[in-house]
């Protein structure tokens, strides 16, 4: 987190060093296993890296962690895994190739089509925003239809925990 709020702050030394530290602690002795807890494992890392070098504006570097974090995501906690593809897909675009932003997409969108996770909507929103100006595109605004879709079904799961914007929906 120390090297996210460096990155963030544009720090690209020290966010580089802090991001090596972290990389000698996930060799260190994990913590005690605990249900409500999610392990700092090599998934966690890389999805902190790839967001650490999309921070830094490095997006190959962090397209590579993202590719990474997805991989090790695919067997299991459906939540990090929708996080880990929302930041693939936001890597994507952010360099400029929409064809494979659209194309991670649909695996985005059926990740765990039930999870009702307050964070993961709210990235699925910025994500959206992300895309919008590129909905000149055909291949684009196809996927933002289909996302909307996705996302009035995500919001049904959360209705009790968030309130709906005044006039309407968000999408």
């Amino acid at each position: 987190m120390q090297a996210r709020a460096l990155a963030g702050a544009a720090q690209r030394t020290p966010a580089a060093r802090a991001l090596e530290a972290a990389h000698g602690d996930l060799d260190a002795a994990a913590a005690a296993d605990h249900p409500w807890l999610s392990p700092f494992d090599a998934a966690a890392m890389a999805g902190e890296a790839a967001l650490i070098m999309r921070d830094l504006e490095q997006y190959d570097q962090a397209l590579t962690h993202a590719e990474q974090a997805v991989a090790l995501r695919e067997a299991g906690r459906a939540r990090s895994l929708a996080l880990s593809r929302i930041t693939l897909v936001d890597i994507h675009v952010r360099r400029g190739d929409l064809d494979a932003a659209v194309h991670v997409g649909p695996d985005l969108l059926s990740t765990s089509p039930t999870l009702g996770s307050v964070r993961v909507v709210l990235q699925l929103d910025g994500l959206r925003r992300l895309l919008e100006p590129h909905r000149g595109y055909a291949l684009v605004r196809e996927y933002l239809a289909r996302f909307d879709d996705a996302r009035r079904a995500r919001m049904l799961l959360l209705a009790d925990l968030i309130p709906p914007h005044p006039g309407g929906t968000t999408a």
